[in-house]
């Protein structure tokens, strides 16, 4: 029974094995599937929305064009003659039909043309000649072409002339057919979903649905056009979808849309395929699992046989009645593993030891941690009481000495973050220059430049401040001077500087390979290295000095 048990123990053992690799290679599959079409659906999405995104501007440049072509020299005299109030209304509606006539009118992009001087107002369609309430925006952003809002089955897009060459003063929109930009954001129909523009407060600029055109139809569950660019699935009227959102980088910037490309694509023509798949995949692994479980049980039986052979033989030694059997020989697997085992045993003995031991090392530094953290607050709470003592007795530079040295600590520790703002590493280095202030009062005038594009963006922490206490001790040894800190962007990279006119001097060639020590030195190394370490190559610091003429560092980050 014994025996039949052990071989029971490696069937169930060799299946139970063979059930977890198919499963996992099951579920590596369909997870694999799943990310490779979300990456590939995301990929694709994102790269024909900024598509989308170029060809409806090619569409709304007509507007631009006719626009140019309106305002031309040789259309002097008609705009002259349509913005002179004094004469006849029918006159200028001529000298405005002129003009149109002269320039050129597409209808399979415009609608209507409409033109605004004073109180009078000029289109080629009189039921279509009211413009968006919104028009009146224009005069804040005049001579500029923009997107105002949607009229009918029209998107208006419409400028405030103001000083051109005929001296024409005056609204100028353009009645363009939204059904052309629906055809440029929908260029083939199918089952796989459609793409529609909508304003950042949900208003739609463009839809296939032409009854949404013009409305604001607000989904803060499923649409959010602050989150683009965004992908993610959503269920819409019972359908699973998958929603891809991203802003229109060259129609929000050159045309003020302030709007977003929604695509909904449906879920069911992109993954539909691989329920199936995963069903042949399953037939073929049970299939799989049965031939391997007879191999399993053929080969058990073979495995088990040696050990029935050795039972027998310990049975025999054991009763004296009988003879001994050998069975096992020199080098069999059996004496290898009763062999094996008791090494493995002493191992184990080892390993129990050693792992107490690193579990006591780890409990250790969880104290150490512990303190460490707790040792920051008793430091603030020290130096409060400091500044507190400081101002019942009067002592504004010693309060101003200790504020600033607790500013300092509290930014430099930064609840043990590796990364800060740009703004809060230049802060924390004013406030070390303050503390330098004190002790020393006019030796250095600081001046900080910081662009406002870097000042939210995350920088590694302790850049600056090593940098600017190498230039206190070293560049105003003989005089006084000025110190420049800067921090701006240079394409994606931050750049630091840390300039001043002081003593300067011969910069060595391994002056980035000196460590800091108490007798001198600049002290530069580590905070290259740090930034190489975290950057890679291309990134670090750069010196340049001049004796009599000062020194600049320069820190390359990304």
């Amino acid at each position: 029974m014994k025996l039949k048990r052990i071989s029971t123990k490696f069937i169930l053992s060799f299946v139970s094995i063979l059930t977890a690799v198919f499963s996992v290679l099951i579920a590596v599959f369909y997870i694999g599937f799943r990310v490779s079409m979300n990456n590939y659906i995301r990929r694709n999405s994102f790269s024909m929305q900024e598509e989308l995104d170029l060809a409806v501007m090619e569409v709304l440049n007509e507007s631009a064009y006719l626009y140019g072509r309106i305002m031309g020299s040789a259309n002097v005299d008609l705009l002259t003659g349509i913005a002179d109030g004094e004469r006849d209304k029918s006159a200028r509606e001529a000298d405005f039909d002129a003009l149109i006539a002269r320039v050129g009118f597409d209808e399979e992009y415009f609608n209507d043309i409409v033109i605004i001087t004073g109180e009078t107002r000029f289109g080629l369609d009189k039921s279509f000649i009211n413009p968006p309430e919104e028009y009146i925006d224009l005069l804040e952003n005049k001579n500029n072409l923009a997107y105002i809002g949607n009229v009918d089955k029209s998107l208006v897009m419409g400028i405030y002339s103001s000083g051109s060459v005929s001296g024409f003063e005056g609204f100028v929109l353009f009645y363009m057919s939204e059904n052309k930009i629906s055809e440029m954001c929908n260029p083939v129909s199918g089952s796989e979903g459609y793409s529609f523009i909508m304003r950042s407060d949900g208003y739609i600029i463009s839809h296939i649905d032409t009854n949404l055109v013009g409305k604001v139809v607000v989904y803060s569950d499923v649409y959010n056009p602050e989150a683009a660019p965004e992908y993610k699935t959503e269920t819409l009227d019972g359908s699973k979808r998958i929603i891809v959102t991203s802003k229109p980088e060259l129609l929000n910037s050159r045309y003020a849309f302030h709007s977003c490309i929604v695509s909904v694509l449906d879920y069911k023509y992109y993954f539909g395929r691989m329920d199936t798949t995963l069903i042949i995949v399953l037939c073929v692994s049970f299939a799989m699992l049965v031939v391997s479980v007879v191999l399993a049980i053929i080969r058990a039986r073979k495995i088990s046989k040696p050990i029935t052979l050795l039972s027998d033989s310990i049975n025999a030694t054991a009763e004296p009645t009988k003879n001994h059997i050998s069975v096992l020989r020199e080098g069999d697997e059996l004496v290898q593993l009763e062999k094996n085992y008791d090494d493995m045993m002493d191992r184990i003995f080892d390993l129990v030891e050693r792992n107490k031991e690193d579990m006591q090392l780890q409990r250790k530094l969880e104290l150490e941690s512990l303190q460490m953290q707790i040792n920051p607050h008793f430091l603030y709470n020290t130096l409060d009481a400091i500044s507190w003592m400081a101002r019942i007795k009067k002592q504004p530079e010693i309060d101003r000495l200790v504020m600033n040295l607790a500013k300092f600590f509290r930014l430099f520790l930064h609840g043990g973050d590796k990364f800060v703002k740009v703004s809060e590493e230049v802060e924390m280095v004013q406030s070390y220059l303050e503390i330098d202030a004190i002790r020393y009062p006019g030796r250095v005038t600081v001046h900080t430049e910081i662009a406002e594009e870097v000042k939210d963006r995350q920088t590694l922490k302790l850049i600056l401040q090593p940098i600017v206490e190498n230039c206190l001790k070293y560049a105003f040894v003989t005089r006084n001077g000025n110190m420049y800190i800067r921090a701006y962007g240079e394409g994606e990279d931050i750049i630091f500087e840390v300039e001043d006119d002081g003593d300067g001097f011969e910069v060595p060639e391994d002056i980035l390979n000196r460590p800091a020590t108490r007798e001198g030195g600049y002290g530069l190394k580590n905070v290259n290295e740090r930034i190489r370490l975290q950057y890679g190559e291309g990134y670090g610091l750069e010196v340049t000095s001049e004796k009599g003429k000062g020194t600049k560092v320069k820190a390359r980050l990304k």
